[in-house]
C-alpha cells in the first residue's frame, strides 16, 4: 500500500513539476525570429513552403500569417478551421484584399486541433509542400505542432507564437482563468504526445 501511495505522490508531483516547465517554455511571440524562421527552411524553394494557421480567439492569428506571407516565407496561406459561412470577403479587415483573394484558402473542415493538423496535412500534399510555417497562440502551440507533425511526419514544421490575452507571459499565476487554460492546455499537450508515440 505504502509503495502504491508513494508511487501516486511521484506521478503527481512530476506532473505538477511538468506542468511548471510547459508553461515555462511556452513559444512566445516577442521572442521569434523572422530570420531564425528563414534559415530553418533553408533549402527548401518557396514554392514548396505554406503558412498554415490554426484558427481561434481573434483574428491576430491571422493577420500574423498574412505579414509573415508578405515577407516572402511561403506560396501560399491555408486558414484552418474557419466557420463554413466565412468567405474570403468577411477577412477583408485581416489584410490586403488582393492578396486573401489570390493566395488565401480557407480551411471549414476542421472543429479541432487534430482536424486542423488533418486539414493542413490534405492541404499541404494537394500543394506539394515540403513544409508549413505553423501559427497559433503561444499556449496552442506545442499540441499544435505535435498534432500536425503525427499527422504528416515528413513535413519540415516552423512553430510561429501569437500573443494570447487568454494566457499572457507575466502575471498568470495569480488569474484562476489562466491556470485554468494552462491546466487543460497542458492536459491535453499530454495527450496529444502520448498519442504522437504509437
Amino acid at each position: 500500500m505504502r509503495v502504491f501511495v508513494k508511487l501516486l505522490a511521484g506521478i503527481a508531483l512530476g506532473l505538477v513539476l511538468g506542468f511548471f516547465i510547459f508553461v515555462g517554455q511556452l513559444p512566445r511571440e516577442r521572442h521569434f525570429d523572422v530570420d531564425r524562421a528563414m534559415s530553418a527552411l533553408e533549402g527548401i524553394p518557396r514554392d514548396k513552403v505554406g503558412i498554415v494557421v490554426f484558427t481561434g480567439g481573434s483574428g491576430e492569428r491571422i493577420e500574423r500569417a498574412l505579414k509573415l506571407y508578405e515577407t516572402g516565407l511561403a506560396e501560399r496561406v491555408l486558414i484552418s478551421g474557419t466557420h463554413p459561412q466565412v468567405t474570403k470577403n468577411d477577412l477583408a479587415a485581416t489584410g490586403d484584399r488582393t492578396l486573401i483573394e489570390c493566395c488565401v484558402d480557407l480551411g471549414p473542415r476542421a472543429q479541432t486541433t487534430i482536424g486542423n493538423a488533418l486539414e493542413a496535412r490534405d492541404w499541404a500534399v494537394a500543394h506539394d509542400y515540403e513544409a508549413v510555417v505553423l501559427v497559433t497562440s503561444e499556449f496552442h502551440l506545442p499540441r499544435a505542432a505535435v498534432e500536425l507533425k503525427h499527422a504528416a511526419p515528413k513535413l519540415t514544421i516552423v512553430s510561429v507564437p501569437v500573443a494570447s490575452r487568454l494566457a499572457p507571459d507575466e502575471g498568470w499565476m495569480t488569474s484562476p482563468k489562466v491556470w485554468n487554460l494552462l491546466s487543460r492546455e497542458y492536459a491535453k499537450f499530454l495527450l496529444a504526445y502520448a498519442r504522437s508515440l504509437t
